[in-house]
């Protein structure tokens, strides 16, 4: 993962700025992009899961990702993170990212997509 394209949740999160309509268009495709990016454990993707709490720009090129973690003692914070660079700045959709780990509200069950509940049961999973 290249540093200069992903910052991690040591670094300074940039304050949500007001969104333009060209930047919720951004984000909105930043979030396509995020499906991509599949939890290594449970082999869904983020957004389906319910990782995902917000999603904004800065400056138009720097996309910020607010999300979570089945669990917080995940060990593998890193393949996600480079995953997400590969998506979202490998897609050319924007040029920083900085994913931002947070805690609350805690991630339940509850927050899985219809669609996130339907790969979930087709891998023998009740939900």
């Amino acid at each position: 993962m290249s540093e200069e394209n992903v910052t991690e949740e040591k670094d300074p999160v940039p304050p949500k700025p007001e969104q333009t309509e060209a930047d919720l268009a951004k984000a909105s495709d930043v979030e396509e992009y995020m499906r991509d990016v599949i939890d290594p454990e449970l082999g869904i993707n983020v957004v389906d899961l319910g990782l995902v709490y917000d999603i904004y720009m800065v400056d138009g090129t720097h996309a910020v990702v607010n999300m979570t973690l089945t669990s917080p003692a995940c060990p593998l914070t890193d393949v996600i993170e480079e995953q997400a660079e590969q998506a979202v700045v490998g897609s050319g959709t924007a040029e920083k990212l900085t994913l931002n780990w947070v805690w609350m509200p805690a991630w339940g069950p509850h927050m899985i997509t219809e669609d996130g509940r339907d790969q979930l049961r087709a891998l023998g999973f009740s939900v």
